[in-house]
């Protein structure tokens, strides 16, 4: 069987579902390809208040609002000190200063009232079904060939393919264009059955804490569950020695967000799951007949939690320019410059603040410098940058990245002065380490 259509979108998560509530709107025709059905796990998610605008624009957001916990901001642990962002305390540009909140959601859920309402506005989604190839014509893609559970074939050809698969970036990785960024990091996370003992956690709070080069997370969700998550490099990973379970048990154990965060009564209800690499990204975000949404353009480190909001944000943007284009005729791949040129500049701030953080991660100065700052100006606008707003604020996070690169040049890393965020296991137990935490002996005989 082939059909024409308008768009075929490739993935039915927050991404795909956006364009095509959008272009469905408009009247196009769209079918949305998802291999999976929903609802399916995906590891709880902590929102951006400027995502708030784009639930409203969709329809969704009283359901949101309904299912999930208000989210009054994000706070980080450095050692002993709290870095709190409070929403409520962005600066007067902010785009959220008229809703300084957001939600911390579970993600099977939140996924399947976004997929719903793209229904409901007439987007044809076909559940169970993968995408095996796409189908190009002189050198531009025309369309997809999929198949069902059932074993039914279909060519799907189309005026444009979004390409909005996650990290699998289906189309950038056919066309040999995903790149991996370095260090490679990797995150080990799951659910826990508890009760919150911190405020801030009971308040709805996203709260994380840094340890020498990563960090935990925890996320509470409803019905006395929690999100926990650890973020490290793959090279880290290895020297410990342990199994992601394992490594997982121990931070919640040992790491005093996490053993102290949730009752002592926790007890892990899934399996720890891992993805593999932490940050990649494709070298175009769009070409002839197709264009990548959300974590198939890139993925950053979800430190800031800035992943769902990109991918909504993206989808948009893209979901526009498409709906701006004359009925039937093809889709030029430069009217997405624009876009590119966008998402380019979101991800690169994105990056510098990211890096700052790591490097804060391995330096007590920098920690020091990034705690001082805490409730004035400075304060304000990194607020309204980690609320959503990357561009408004992309100047004052590249001067933190250069001046936290300077400090770090000049004091180096100092793992050893801050033994609470340094777990010994995390090193390799047979290696002596200096203070900048690399190897300063060979293994022991």
């Amino acid at each position: 069987m082939s059909t024409q259509h308008d768009v075929v979108i490739i993935g039915a998560g927050p991404a795909g579902s956006t364009a095509a509530t959008i272009l469905a709107e408009q009247g196009l025709n769209v079918v949305v390809i998802e291999r999976e059905h929903f609802p399916r796990f995906h590891i709880g998610e902590s929102l951006l208040p400027a995502s708030v605008r784009i639930f409203e624009r969709l329809g969704v957001h009283d359901p949101i609002r309904k299912a999930f916990i208000h989210k009054p901001g994000g706070k980080w642990l450095y050692g002993s000190i709290e870095v709190a962002g409070d929403f409520n305390k962005s600066d007067r540009k902010a785009s959220f200063k008229d809703h300084p909140y957001s939600y911390l959601v579970e993600r099977s859920i939140f996924d399947q009232i976004l997929i719903e309402r793209s229904e409901e506005c007439g987007a044809d989604v076909r559940f169970g079904t993968e995408v095996n190839e796409v189908i190009t014509e002189n050198d531009r893609i025309v369309g997809v060939k999929c198949r069902d559970e059932d074993g039914n074939t279909a060519e799907l050809h189309a005026r444009l393919v979004i390409d909005a698969t996650g990290l699998r970036a289906l189309i950038p990785s056919k066309l040999g264009l995903r790149e991996i960024n370095q260090p490679q990091r990797m995150g080990m996370y799951c659910q826990y059955a508890a009760r919150p003992t911190r405020d801030d956690v009971k308040a709805g709070w996203f709260v994380g804490q840094m340890f020498y080069d990563g960090w935990t997370w925890l996320l509470r969700l409803p019905e006395d569950r929690f999100s926990v998550g650890v973020v490290m490099t793959v090279d880290r990973f290895q020297k410990s020695r342990l199994s992601p379970t394992d490594l997982v048990e121990k931070m919640v154990e040992e790491n005093d967000l996490l053993n102290h965060g949730m009752t002592l009564d926790r007890r892990r209800i899934s399996d720890v799951m891992v993805t593999g690499n932490m940050a990649s990204s494709s070298q175009n975000l769009a070409g002839e007949g197709w264009v990548a949404v959300g974590d198939a353009a890139y993925f950053i480190d979800p430190c800031y939690s800035s992943g769902v909001h990109l991918a909504m944000k993206s989808a948009e943007m893209v979901a526009d320019i498409v709906s701006a284009q004359p009925a039937t005729a093809k889709i030029p791949s430069t009217v997405f410059d624009g876009y590119q040129k966008e998402m380019r500049s979101h991800e690169k701030s994105v990056h510098h603040m990211v890096d700052a953080f790591y490097i804060a991660s391995r330096n007590t100065s920098v920690q020091k410098m990034v705690t001082t700052f805490q409730g004035g100006y400075l304060n304000r606008r990194f607020v309204t940058f980690v609320g959503g707003d990357f561009l408004t604020n992309s100047r004052m996070i590249r001067r933190v990245h250069q001046v936290s690169n300077v400090v770090k040049s000049i004091f180096g890393n100092n793992a050893a002065k801050s033994p609470e965020n340094s777990p010994l296991y995390l090193f390799d137990p047979t290696l002596n380490h200096d203070q900048d935490g690399r190897d300063s002996s060979k293994k022991a005989a």
